[in-house]
């Protein structure tokens, strides 16, 4: 959750920069689904387990609207919070029976990838390409004007 003091270390654009990389990859991947070329749906800040309280929401998730499961997430960060990120994804496939399969997370400000998967653990090549979906997630972000 964002507050005053975390805008303030991150700097005031960071949240435009936070919503414009959500946005990129929401406008991408919903595409693909409209377009019958992918099979999950992207949302946006959605629960995973919706009508849990606790649920965690990350930034985005990849949803399979047939079996009810989700199979990626997404979280967009920063230099300072990366790795915490990543942890909680890590955690979120390890330690959870949501299905997620592989997570996702996007460093918007070194434009850096980072990819956890059930399969093959923290990946060191090809952060951004997705097993799952067979395409390469950092095609969808785009330069800010």
């Amino acid at each position: 959750m964002a507050t005053v003091a975390n805008e303030i270390k991150m700097g005031h654009n960071a949240t435009i920069a936070h919503q414009r990389a959500i946005a990129d990859l929401i406008v991408g991947l919903r595409a693909l689904y409209l377009a019958h070329a992918i099979d999950l749906e992207a949302l946006p800040e959605t629960d995973i387990d919706p009508g849990n309280p606790e649920s965690k929401c990350p930034d985005l998730v990849l949803r399979d609207n047939l079996s009810f499961t989700v199979p990626i997430i997404i979280e967009v960060t920063t230099n300072f919070g990366y790795k915490t990120d990543l942890l909680k994804a890590k955690k979120l496939i390890d330690e959870t029976a949501f299905g997620i399969e592989e997570a996702f997370v996007y460093n918007f400000e070194s434009d850096t990838w980072y990819k956890y998967s059930k399969k093959g653990g923290i990946a060191e090549e090809q952060r951004s390409f997705s097993e799952i979906l067979q395409l390469d997630l950092s095609q969808f972000i785009q330069p800010a004007r």
